[in-house]
């Protein structure tokens, strides 16, 4: 692993805490657009890993079914814009959130 990408997944993680506390925190506006930003980077950066270990595992394992229906969900979760409202801009980072650690966790995905 590299000095980078340990930084990355430091900078992730933060950033995957800041989203779950933004309900109750309710970070500016301008805050939840890095938070977002940051987060859709690194699920399409896990949606790649998860696709091509898909194609390696066995089709229709389990494995298999949780990598697809986890970049199936992630790929629902990117379609919705963030929006203006504190509340609904803090729910929608969290449910990037909760989409990053799905796919982390759906198997063999580098985190």
């Amino acid at each position: 692993m590299t000095a980078q990408h340990d930084v990355d997944q430091e900078a992730t993680a933060l950033l995957i805490v800041e989203a779950f506390d933004a309900g109750r925190e309710m970070p500016p506006h301008e805050r939840l657009v890095e938070i977002d930003k940051g987060l859709r980077e690194e699920l399409a950066r896990l949606m790649t890993q998860a696709r091509s270990r898909a194609e390696t595992v066995e089709q229709r394992s389990r494995a298999w079914y949780a990598l697809v229906n986890a970049v199936d969900r992630a790929e629902d979760a990117l379609s919705i814009p963030l929006t203006q409202g504190a509340l609904a801009g803090a729910l929608r980072v969290a449910e990037l959130a909760r989409r990053v650690l799905e796919l982390r966790k759906a198997g063999g995905v580098e985190a």
